[in-house]
């Protein structure tokens, strides 16, 4: 590619330089410059050095970039490289003349987990394999395969053995490249093309049972490009936009399997209490493990989308505009399904029999076919004077035209046949929003608005058909004094459920009185505040402020189930003071509360007396508090030819997990309760740079970056237990991960603390 490149930029200088030696009247001189930056890069980490380098990549060695930039009368063309030779380079070229804009970059973003994890699983394109003798052994119960009791837990699983350290990581790579051509004065061709591309590994569960419980490094391997062609028209009058879209998602991972940790053969025994005639599963396996010798799941399947997008403006009188957008599109997916399990203790004659659903699949392929709507329609008008009105329409549809799939009886876990399913349903959805603003400015230096807004989401799938939002919002801006500037926001959100059906939350072993987060009926307000004050032409004072809440029982009080309150509030306050263009500096500070309420029951399913036993209810309430500080210092030639800046930031975090209610009492009086403990989470950066010009085309600079990070989360595993729940019997504490716990085989990854410096030395050459 990089030849290719090479050889359409000199055929495009050639043609260029070739035009501008047939004029004949004197043009403006071409001009060049670009500069070479030079130097190396040292890096020492301490703790977890992958969350340092989450999306980046600051491994030792030689730190180089490369910009250049050329102008003449008819064209001009830049380049530029950044991190060559590293996990997240990017490199772009950019050429713009009369008629054609080209612009094409190839762009790398590192994913890295974490470099301290470990796996006995050898894992390939598509499994993940376990060693045979040793599983045989656990199976045999003559070894401990995943831990299922404290005395377990002390010994260790015989895994922990043969576990190999990996670097858990991947990369998208991406390709953009898109043509511009100027056919006329108003209307421009439009073709492009986007593919990025997937690699590497990622954390993925693969669990056999509730006890156990698998983390694999999953291999990933897929790409998706995206490619448009399109015109635009556009004068002093108006605009018009047309494109085609084709996307296409390529999957060249279509199925996973993986070994399972504590069965070396599928589990078969005949007489088994609860088990049909002539079959040998175990009914409870998904429970306890005795279940598949190993798993299969489909992954994220090819698919291919088109899509016809319009978009146009108009100029209206009376000092009006409108302007209108639509969107179809089309998604196709039939990759070949996956068998309904690979249990060979299920896949018999018997078991057909009693479940003749899994005999065979309903089809062979999935025949996934919807299709996408969008429309937006807007118009602002200051026909009145000092009254501007907006109204703004939005329109969203997905038409899902997929068959049914019968999966009433199906398998679980892959271990037990089940009739507890049900067909699919065509996940389809309408969603309408309607806009309208009206702003008077009449008053010296003041605006006040006043608005509404009407939103309704509509299926069919969940224990309501949808829900629908009534927004009312008023606004108040002061500007124009050269000292204060204000504005000021109120708006209120009522939700309505529509058409809920409490018989069908019964139906799939819900309270009645429980409500899904994300459709329950809801009042919200929300206050926002923000003021800049400038007392004096160099220094500048803002201060913001925020708060909202979301009461659930207050908008439908037969909800006793789910989440109940949500609350945050928070503010800002900083400052910036520039006496000087060789001198700034600022600072600000934030605080933001989060707090939630939720609340459940401890039960079993109807006609079992606690399913409504007040006694057995539960509740959490969440709160987290933050904090974030920001300080930067700029300092440009204050010191001769020499640039200075410098910054640090700091944030941390405490949460809380606060149970109460009746069931933690009774739980408690008992010794049968464990509260949780805080998370809690501390992050640090400074940075300095220092550039020095030796001459008016060579320059020096040095550059340090600092990050600091601690954290203490119950749920990161170290081999003497959770961190902030350790057990004694297990030992002292160490940072080690533990791929063992109790129920589970794990890589041990988690949010561990790290300490990172960066330096780079740096020689920059201008030309």
């Amino acid at each position: 590619m990089r030849n290719r490149l090479t050889i359409v930029t000199t055929a495009l200088l050639l043609a260029s330089a070739s035009i501008g030696r047939a004029q004949d009247t004197p043009q403006p001189a071409t001009t060049a410059a670009g500069t070479i930056d030079v130097g190396g890069r040292f890096t020492s980490t301490d703790g977890d050095e992958a969350r340092y380098q989450r999306y980046r990549d600051l491994r030792d060695g030689v730190n180089a970039n490369f910009s250049w930039g050329k102008e003449t009368p008819s064209w001009t063309l830049d380049a530029f490289a950044k991190n060559i030779g590293y996990r997240d380079g990017h490199y772009e070229l950019n050429l713009n003349s009369s008629k054609f804009k080209v612009k094409a970059y190839f762009d790398q973003i590192p994913l890295n987990y974490a470099y301290y994890t470990r796996t006995p699983y050898q894992c390939s394109a598509g499994e993940c394999s376990l060693d045979p003798a040793l599983r045989a052994q656990v199976q045999a119960k003559t070894a401990i395969g995943v831990p299922q009791s404290v005395g377990q837990l002390a010994a260790g699983s015989v895994y922990d053995s043969i576990a190999q350290p990996f670097n858990l990581q991947s990369r998208r790579d991406t390709i953009f490249a898109e043509v511009r051509y100027s056919a006329t004065d108003n209307l421009d061709l439009i073709l492009g093309v986007n593919s990025f591309k997937r690699t590497g590994n990622q954390p993925w569960g693969a669990s056999f049972a509730f006890n156990v419980a698998t983390e694999v490094p999953m291999v990933i391997d897929n790409r998706e490009t995206d490619w448009t062609a399109g015109l635009e028209w556009a004068s002093h009058q108006g605009s018009f936009h047309v494109e085609y879209q084709h996307d296409k998602f390529d999957q060249k991972i279509p199925s996973f399997s993986w070994d399972n940790p504590q069965m070396a053969t599928d589990f078969c025994k005949y007489g088994l209490a609860g088990q049909a005639p002539g079959t040998c599963y175990d009914p409870s396996g998904y429970t306890n493990g005795n279940g598949p010798a190993f798993g299969r799941m489909a992954t994220p399947p090819s698919t291919s989308a088109d899509r016809f997008n319009w978009m146009g403006l108009i100029k209206l009188p009376r000092r009006t505009t409108a302007n209108a957008s639509f969107s179809m599109g089309a998604n196709r997916q039939d990759d070949a399904l996956i068998p309904w399990t690979t249990n060979s203790s299920i896949n018999t004659p018997a078991t057909y029999a009693a479940f003749p659903g899994i005999s065979q699949l309903p089809r062979d392929t999935a025949r996934m076919y919807v299709n996408y709507a969008t429309g937006t329609a807007n118009v602002s008008s200051r026909a009145i004077k000092d009254v501007t009105v907006t109204a703004r329409y939005r329109f969203n549809s997905r038409s899902d035209f997929t068959r049914e799939f019968d999966a009433v009886e199906y398998v679980r876990f892959d271990a037990v046949p089940e009739e507890t399913g049900g067909p699919t349903e065509p996940f389809s959805w309408n969603r309408n929003t309607v806009d309208v603003d009206a702003t008077y400015t009449g008053l010296k230096y003041s605006a006040i608005r006043v608005g509404y807004s009407y939103d309704r989401y509509e299926h069919g799938v969940l224990f309501a058909e949808g829900w629908k939002d009534n927004t009312a919002r008023v606004s108040y801006d002061f500007m124009g004094s050269q000292y204060v500037t204000l504005r000021a926001i109120y708006e209120h959100t009522k939700r309505d459920l529509i058409d809920l059906s409490v018989d069908d939350l019964v139906a799939s072993a819900f309270q009645p009185d429980t409500r899904l987060y994300d459709e329950a009926a809801r009042n919200r307000n929300r206050v926002s505040l923000v003021a800049d004050v400038t007392p004096i032409d160099s220094l500048g004072v803002n201060l913001t402020y925020s708060y909202a809440k979301d009461d659930y029982q207050g908008a439908d009080s037969s909800q006793q189930f789910g989440l109940l309150d949500n609350k945050n509030d928070g503010f800002t306050v900083g400052f910036n003071y520039a006496p000087k263009p060789t001198f700034n500096l600022g600072a600000d500070y934030g605080y933001t509360k989060y707090d939630a309420l939720q609340q459940s029951r401890n039960a079993n399913p109807a006609p079992d007396p606690t399913w409504t036993d007040p006694n057995r209810n539960w509740n959490l309430a969440n709160d987290e508090k933050v904090n974030n500080v920001s300080v930067y210092l700029n300092l440009v030639k204050a010191i001769a030819k020499t640039d200075i800046r410098a910054s640090y930031d700091y944030s941390d975090s405490d949460q809380s997990f606060l149970h109460g209610g009746p069931r933690i009492a009774s739980l408690g009086a008992i010794g049968q309760f464990v509260p949780l403990p805080n998370v809690t989470n501390k992050w640090q950066r400074a940075t300095i740079d220092l550039v020095y010009s030796v001459s008016a085309k060579l320059g020096i600079g040095a550059s340090y970056w600092y990050e600091k990070f601690d954290v203490s989360d119950y749920a990161t595993i170290n081999t003497a237990g959770p961190q902030t729940l350790p057990i004694a019997a297990l030992g002292p504490q160490t940072d080690t991960a533990r791929i063992d716990w109790l129920g589970a085989l794990t890589t041990g990854y988690g949010a561990r603390p790290y300490k990172g410096q960066t330096a780079f030395v740096r020689v920059f050459y201008h030309f």
